[in-house]
């Protein structure tokens, strides 16, 4: 349950992570760069496995040979992240198209997943709503004509 929870945040703050770091290799930042500048406005849930990559780079590891720790740390959600930071630093390929586009499809999964919770949203509360509609109904309208009915029966 625990894992789900944070898979989930991470899937949730990962949009808003891509757009910091698209912003600042837009400004002209290089990639481990703009990873350095922007980590500190990351979710709390991303921004520990970022630091422990800025730390590695500190200690004279390559960006590209520091960027997998992400996957292991933050699971398979970064891995397309991961990949298009490691080629632009291996290969010179240009960034920014490329985050744009995994900032697209991470805002539209992340709203996918914010549909698929709306759509429990009623089955989730139909329990709540039978357990405290059902007795107050039952008290207002049954009762006074079950009473009513007796008293009835009595004359």
């Amino acid at each position: 349950m625990r894992a789900g929870r944070r898979h989930r945040g991470i899937e949730t703050a990962l949009p808003d992570a891509i757009d910091l770091v698209v912003l600042a290799v837009r400004a002209g930042l290089l990639p481990a760069a703009a990873l350095r500048e922007v980590h500190r406005y990351f979710a709390p849930v991303l921004r520990h496995a970022v630091s422990n990559v800025i730390a590695q780079i500190d200690t004279g590891t390559r960006f590209a040979d520091a960027l997998p720790s992400l996957v292991v740390e933050l699971g398979p959600a970064v891995a397309p992240l991961v990949d298009g930071f490691a080629a632009a630093d291996r290969d010179g390929l240009p960034l920014g198209p490329v985050l744009e586009r995994l900032a697209a499809d991470a805002r539209a999964q992340r709203r996918r997943n914010l549909d698929a919770a709306a759509r429990q949203l009623p089955v989730r509360l139909s329990m709540p709503l039978v357990l405290c509609t059902l007795p107050s109904f039952v008290l207002t309208a049954v009762v006074p004509l079950l009473l009513a009915a007796f008293t009835s029966l009595r004359r």
